[in-house]
């Protein structure tokens, strides 16, 4: 064997275990789209076991799409260009479960222009798609809670202002009373965005002091919209916190048990030890044990929700600025009813 040979297969066979041991899954598939070489990237970003159950899974590329027209579309852009650059498409993995990658491929064509196969590399990308999924879901949810609530005060505003006289005491009474709730719903929900966005939630500001938390909660229960039973069950309700976040938190665990909850509402503050206990307990379903961390988290919502709307921006925010002051948020279900429970340091 001469050294030039004998240097070809080594450079062969370097490329080839190179092939295999790239982190970024690349492959080779003919024009009908069977699947003619992978390596062992490509085998662990699908979920698989071995090469061979990868290429036994795989009668063809387009088995593994999610939605085949995807491949009609990558093949009319690969005929059209030579090559598929920066493709997003989402792919079924081994366990049932989807990915999103994004594919970059081109065409390898022989000296006369035939098509010889197509080359390509698969990124996964799962997590840049959900994000800009959840950012044009949380534009088009944040847009519709504000819109509401403002269009309401613009409007009875220009009701007051241009008609005024057509309306009696009590009436205008009623709308004044309408336009501060609708105001203080959009005020609110701006509260609860600078807190969500803010990069270093701990830089919120907090500015604890001792106070009763039944100031806190007294000024919601009276533009709350719907009825709310109200008890304090012992003497012991007064707390080191910061009196307007205290109120932010009540408030959201109060919103999310209307939008959310069942039909009866209550509120009961007692103390545990050296803590006081705020509990906004509802009628509603309870939360499925494996949704418990994703209601906790900003712009998830669970599947027992009533208003797909809602920015699901309540309780990740309660539960950060419940934290920064000291304290917690639990949830339970006990006796038909769920219960968010936010406990303070006691004064």
């Amino acid at each position: 064997m001469s050294a030039d040979k004998a240097d070809g297969m080594s450079g062969a066979s370097e490329l080839t275990d190179l092939f295999r041991r790239v982190p970024v899954a690349l492959y080779r598939t003919d024009e009908e789209g069977n699947l003619l070489v992978a390596n062992d990237a490509l085998v662990g970003l699908l979920g698989y076991e071995s090469m061979e159950d990868l290429i036994s899974a795989m009668s063809l590329v387009s088995s593994v799409y999610v939605d085949p027209v995807e491949r009609h579309r990558w093949i009319s852009e690969m005929n059209e260009k030579g090559l598929v650059f920066d493709f997003d498409v989402e792919l079924k993995c081994a366990d049932g479960s989807t990915i999103w990658v994004q594919d970059t491929a081109r065409a390898i064509r022989d000296d006369r222009g035939d098509l010889l196969y197509y080359e390509g590399a698969l990124i996964d990308v799962t997590e840049k798609i959900e994000a800009t999924k959840a950012r044009q879901e949380f534009l088009a949810t944040v847009s519709h809670e504000l819109r509401n609530p403002i269009a309401v005060v613009v409007g009875l505003s220009h009701e007051l202002a241009d008609r005024y006289e057509a309306f009696d005491d009590k009436e205008r009474h009623d709308m004044s009373e309408m336009i501060a709730r609708q105001a203080d719903d959009a005020a609110w929900l701006i509260e609860d965005l600078l807190v969500a966005y803010r990069d270093d939630v701990s830089r919120v500001a907090i500015s604890p002091e001792q106070f009763d938390v039944v100031d806190a909660v007294s000024p919601i229960l009276t533009v709350a919209p719907d009825k709310i039973d109200f008890a304090i069950q012992n003497e012991e309700t007064s707390v080191f916190a910061d009196p307007r976040r205290t109120r932010q938190i009540v408030r959201n665990l109060v919103n999310n048990a209307i939008n959310h909850g069942g039909n009866e509402i209550a509120i009961r503050v007692d103390s545990l030890g050296e803590r006081v206990r705020i509990r906004v307990c509802d009628n509603g379903q309870p939360i499925p044990d494996q949704e418990l961390d994703d209601i906790f988290r900003a712009f998830r919502r669970g599947s027992h929700s009533n208003h797909p709307s809602s920015v699901g921006l309540g309780l990740p925010v309660a539960r950060e600025l419940a934290r920064l002051m000291g304290g917690e948020i639990t949830y339970s279900h006990e006796d038909g009813y769920s219960i968010f429970t936010l406990s303070l340091p006691g004064a």
